[in-house]
């Protein structure tokens, strides 16, 4: 689908995207090649207006991802299918982005809000960094007589850290036992605590999502963000997973143009099974864009309907469920699509550092998110939890 057909926008911001697309999509591949940073595709999302973009129009910024009317969502949801399209490890950084300023949307204090987010708006890339290292990320409260001030003082790593090294800031999880998860928004920056060595992976190479020591840094208590147990709040927990899967569906709509391509230059786009195969993708496609189209929607507009503290339960319910299901209808869909375009392109589209091996090999590895099985019984769990009149098909 064009930009034009999923949203209202005027066609100078249309070609802006596209062009924006185009230019990362030229420099994916000697990326991959040479193992270089994302510095330069950083400055283009800054200069484009992209990473200010997610700030909430009463900071400044265009509410991309974070506001509930519906024209945010189908931009958000269509730039970071864009940005699939182009590169996926510039699209996961986006999305790592677009999440933590979401977080402080959500759950910071105002005077929080009023300090973090202009910095955001000066050029700041952000990111969410949840998952432990070989110690588990834990903070120590201590206080200071002197000053009658208190400060935590951090222990343990962060693993996957994406964005090592670009990061300015990330809001990392630690557990506060019986309370539940905090989060915090904590300076990245220094370059000795970070670890690219720890990112050995076939794909997504350029995220160098390595380990972040955190060991002995000093945070003030209001680093803190929300109350412990915010992260984990639904519908945006489970239920925000529409971003990565929009990326991932970026990624598998360029995977269907190269194979249709170049299934036109070798002169076999009229073979009946080739046109079977393709047909079969675009259709796949076509089905996953509505479900996750709709997905975003109905997340993302589930509180804005009714409050910010105000959600129906069964709406809750019902929006988590049908992003649990659209992941799994995603990978599903990557899956069989990455395997009819090698059957149909054979060895060439295992050849090294072509445009189709690099993007199957990156989808391969973005796709494997924590706990797939998990999610699709969570998906079981929340359809039984509804009334049956609401999950009818009307």
């Amino acid at each position: 689908m064009r930009y034009s057909e999923a949203l209202s926008l005027n066609d100078s911001h249309v070609a802006s995207l596209l062009e924006l697309e185009q230019s990362l999509y030229a420099r994916a591949a000697d990326v991959d090649a040479l193992g270089l940073d994302l510095d330069v595709e950083m400055a283009m999302l800054r200069s484009a207006g992209l990473l200010s973009a997610c700030v909430p129009r009463e900071y400044g910024g265009q509410g991309l991802g974070c506001e509930h009317d519906a024209h945010s969502v189908l931009t958000a949801f269509a730039t970071l299918r864009m940005l699939g399209r182009a590169t996926l490890s510039v699209a996961r950084l986006y999305e790592g982005h677009m999440n933590a300023v979401k977080l402080v949307a959500l759950y910071g204090s105002q005077a929080q809000k009023a300090q973090w987010l202009p910095l955001v708006l000066a050029g700041q890339l952000w990111g969410v960094w949840g998952a432990d290292g070989a110690t588990p990320l834990s903070a120590t409260l201590m206080s200071d007589d002197a000053s009658k001030t208190r400060h935590y003082v951090l222990h343990g790593q962060k693993a996957f850290a994406s964005g090592l090294g670009l990061l300015d800031q990330a809001i990392v999880t630690f557990n506060r036992g019986a309370q539940g998860v905090a989060l915090a928004l904590v300076s990245v920056s220094e370059k000795r605590r970070q670890d690219k060595s720890a990112w050995r992976v076939s794909g997504m190479k350029a995220t160098w999502s390595g380990v972040y020591d955190f060991e002995g840094v000093q945070i003030e208590e209001s680093a803190l963000i929300g109350s412990p147990g915010d992260y984990v709040k639904e519908p945006y927990f489970e239920g925000g997973i529409w971003r990565y899967c929009a990326a991932h569906h970026g990624a598998a709509e360029q995977i269907v143009r190269l194979w249709r391509t170049r299934l036109v230059q070798k002169g076999r786009a009229e073979d009946p099974i080739q046109l079977t195969r393709l047909a079969r993708a675009r259709a796949r496609l076509v089905a996953v864009y509505s479900l996750l189209r709709d997905v975003s929607l109905q997340v993302e507009t589930c509180r804005g309907l009714q409050g910010q503290n105000n959600v129906n339960e069964d709406d809750q319910r019902a929006a988590v469920e049908m992003a649990l299901l659209g992941r799994e209808m995603t990978e599903e869909m990557a899956v069989a699509l990455m395997n009819d375009a090698r059957k149909a392109l054979g060895v060439e589209a295992h050849l090294p550092q072509s445009d189709m091996e690099r993007i199957c090999r990156d989808l391969s590895i973005y796709l494997r998110q924590a706990g797939p099985d998990g999610k699709l019984l969570n998906a079981g769990r929340l359809y039984l939890a509804q009334a049956e009149d609401r999950t009818r098909l009307w």
